[in-house]
């Protein structure tokens, strides 16, 4: 008998989603091995292999597997947009730790105790799950750094609506953590579990750019940035730094530099320079970043050369 009949109705639709050309060549393994792995489950855990399969199918048709390059450059990108989005969270978490606190004790100040909690659990509920998504991200729970972002980036774009409406979906609040969330979520998650190159990469993004923006926002430093976007400043020069690096080592991921780039794209965007850009400023902040992209190519270029030139060693002499 077809080992497809094996499996519920459910599951043959879910590898229905596959391409057909991969269906025919792989469409029996794939049901005998989904048959198997769902075998007296039930419940959330039937859930879990029944998404998998399905963003698997999904992954092939988009061309964003672990095997396409576009897959490769998501997951290149992802801990990068999740580094940000925790950095971006940290910095506004962390300097309001202690009136969060006054808040609670002293509901007076804030219109009574219930106001004051509701206004807490609200500030929290906003900026928190990015945090902790990078948290989870850093000890290899891929799959919860996925999950928590995903809310985090739901409960932004309520109070993107609720308390600041059209012009934070217009300019960027909103849409910008939507399309570094959709990185996030898009990115072939066996490509990101077990990197632990990946995962300090993300804890140093996220850790330096929130204590830059504290340092700025609490010094006269901030009088100086002020001029250059900071808010956007950083984030790109985050960028251009994780690029460098994954093109000097000895094994350059290509792909992943690639994604690290073009996520600075992404930042490019009116909302975190803190007013809405003519387009003249948007183009020379552009060409800014892409000249930053080609002095590290072909500073990692120069390093590459130097390391082969000293393998060699000096030519014996005649």
């Amino acid at each position: 008998m077809n080992e497809q009949h094996t499996v519920p109705q459910a599951g043959r639709r879910l590898i229905g989603l596959y391409p057909a050309r991969y269906r025919e060549l792989y469409g029996e393994d794939i049901a005998a091995t989904f048959a198997e792995a769902t075998e007296g489950l039930a419940g959330r855990a039937l859930l879990r292999e029944r998404l998998d399969l399905a963003s698997h199918a999904l992954r092939l048709r988009l061309g964003i597997a672990s095997t396409d390059p576009a897959g490769r450059i998501l997951a290149g990108a992802a801990p990068i947009a999740l580094a940000l989005l925790a950095g971006f969270c940290l910095w506004i978490l962390l300097p309001e730790v202690r009136p969060l606190m006054h808040r609670v004790r002293d509901p007076a100040a804030s219109h009574g105790r219930g106001y004051a909690v509701e206004s807490v659990l609200w500030f929290l509920a906003t900026f928190l799950p990015w945090v902790l998504a990078l948290a989870g991200f850093a000890v290899g729970r891929v799959r919860l750094a996925r999950v928590l972002g995903l809310a985090g980036t739901l409960v932004w774009a309520v109070c993107s609506v609720v308390f600041d409406p059209w012009i934070q979906i217009l300019y960027g609040g909103a849409s910008l953590w939507v399309a570094l969330c959709a990185v996030v979520l898009l990115a072939p998650p066996d490509l990101l579990v077990g990197s632990a190159s990946r995962r300090w990469e993300a804890t140093g993004v996220a850790v330096t750019f929130a204590a830059l923006m504290i340092l700025a926002h609490r010094t006269e430093l901030y009088m100086y940035l002020a001029s250059f976007d900071v808010y956007v400043f950083w984030p790109l020069l985050s960028a251009a730094a994780v690029l460098l690096g994954r093109l000097v080592v000895r094994h350059p991921d290509r792909y992943g530099a690639a994604g690290a780039g073009l996520l600075g794209l992404v930042w490019l965007h009116p909302a975190m320079s803190g007013d809405v850009l003519r387009l003249s400023r948007l183009v020379e902040l552009l060409m800014s970043y892409l000249v930053l992209l080609g002095l590290m190519v072909a500073l990692a270029a120069g390093v590459r050369m130097a390391r082969r030139a000293r393998r060699a060693g000096p030519a014996d002499p005649a």
